[in-house]
């Protein structure tokens, strides 16, 4: 027993160092092995290297935008296939799994190219794949796409064999590929097939209901003139694959309006012609990412007045610009400037007149046929006038001007269980925009 013990006590400190080595060897492989689980899983792919990023856009690791050079090489393509005349590097690359992204103009025809090749073959210096439907979830892993639409020196081009608005999304569309598209927008501008988002005006005159003073019957009315530009300015958001959020900011441009009264006695009268313009518009195709916004508004003048006598004036002539943003976090702008008014002709009373445009408008988001997003609004930007008169003893009163917005809305985006909506029944805000002192 004692040869034994000494034995060991002789040899303990050799075990104690090669247990001292061996223990930091084993701390690192087990880093390892978390580094290299982490790198496996979806939350950690961006920081991995696998991901591709595209200015504000991440996309998966398996898509592949088709350079200028590669997208000439391309001499067939249709729903289940296609064939590149020669292989380029990039082309080279193609494999089963890929995701193939390009833009191709044939004349006056852009083409999107947006396939996930099922298999590939090579014949001599030829490339041929078979291909599916790619889906969202494998083009895009996380970022944000956002512009404004402005149809201003715009026309619909023929994109996949439908007349649509085009906007090319940077990094996805080349310089070359751009000047392309629009120089086939300025040719169709010179021959407009379809009706685009343009300025709008109107010039309404309300009749208000027929009175009877005594045997007479008298006769009131208030016109309406005016217009607006409307824009749409949308955010798509994407987060691990999946649409994580949706805005759209409805935006009246170059508001306009103007306001005759012919008040021949006491009214109280309500009108709104929200129908006024009904505008099919066509939609608006996002670069070759396969994401199309699917815009409708209608629009038109709104009246509502009140009198205690007669009143003939020029009330206001107001311009400005209003805007609507509808998504989880709302809000409304207004933005009004007076330029001129009241020039009174006849007042024998008091008389309140709001005097607006009211529209309602929605714009679905599709990624190929598919509906992903919907976001709409029923909303109105108006001017509260009012005129109080004093005649006795003398002729003197007050004008006062109220800018004011409002709206319902809702949106909705994601598919079910990832599926996120909302609704703001009436959403509004006002302030004060002009205030007169009159005196006769």
């Amino acid at each position: 027993m004692k040869n034994n013990f000494n034995y060991f006590k002789k040899y303990r400190r050799f075990y104690h160092f090669v247990f001292l080595f061996i223990l930091p060897v084993l701390i690192l492989a087990s880093c390892s092995q978390d580094s290299l689980s982490e790198e496996n899983t979806p939350t950690s792919q961006e920081g991995s290297g696998n991901l591709k990023k595209l200015g504000d856009i991440t996309l998966q690791k398996n898509v592949i935008i088709l350079n200028d050079e590669s997208v000439a090489s391309v001499s067939t393509q249709n729903s289940q296939g296609i064939t590149f005349s020669h292989i380029t590097p990039q082309v080279d690359s193609i494999k089963e799994g890929t995701v193939i992204v390009g833009t191709k103009v044939d004349g006056n025809n852009v083409n999107t190219i947006l396939s996930k090749v099922t298999s590939v073959s090579r014949t001599n210096d030829k490339l041929a794949v078979q291909t599916s439907g790619a889906k969202l979830e494998e083009l895009i892993y996380s970022g944000t796409i956002s512009g404004i639409y402005d149809s201003s020196g715009k026309a619909p081009v023929n994109v996949d064999g439908k007349m649509v608005n085009y906007i090319p999304v940077e990094n996805f569309v080349s310089e070359e590929v751009n000047h392309k598209i629009l120089a086939i927008e300025a040719k169709n501008l010179n021959n407009q097939k379809m009706l685009t988002f343009n300025h709008f005006n109107f010039d309404k005159t309300f009749p208000l209901p027929t009175q009877n003073v005594g045997p007479v019957t008298v006769a009131s009315d208030v016109n309406v003139k005016g217009g607006f530009t409307p824009k749409i300015d949308y955010t798509i958001s994407f987060s691990a694959g999946h649409l994580s959020d949706f805005k759209v900011n409805f935006i009246m441009d170059d508001i306009s309006l103007e306001t005759l009264a012919n008040i021949q006695a006491t009214v109280g009268y309500t009108i709104s012609a929200t129908d006024y313009f009904n505008i099919p518009i066509a939609p608006i195709v996002l670069g070759p990412t396969g994401l199309i916004l699917s815009p409708t508004i209608s629009a038109g003048p709104y009246l509502g007045a009140g009198a205690t006598g007669k009143v003939q004036a020029r009330l206001f002539e107001i311009g400005g610009k209003a805007n609507f943003l509808v998504g989880t976090s709302p809000d409304l702008n207004l933005d009004l400037i007076y330029k001129g008014g009241p020039n009174i002709t006849k007042v024998e009373g008091d008389l309140t007149a709001e005097v607006g445009i009211e529209a309602k408008g929605a714009v679905g988001l599709l990624f190929v046929t598919v509906p992903i997003a919907n976001s709409g609004l029923r909303g109105r930007v108006s001017a509260l006038s009012s005129l109080g008169m004093q005649l006795i003893p003398e002729k003197k009163g007050t004008f006062d001007i109220k800018g004011k917005i409002q709206a319902d809305m809702f949106y909705g985006f994601g598919i079910s269980p990832l599926r996120y909506e909302g609704t703001f029944p009436l959403f509004k805000k006002e302030y004060s925009l002009y205030h007169k002192e009159i005196m006769w």
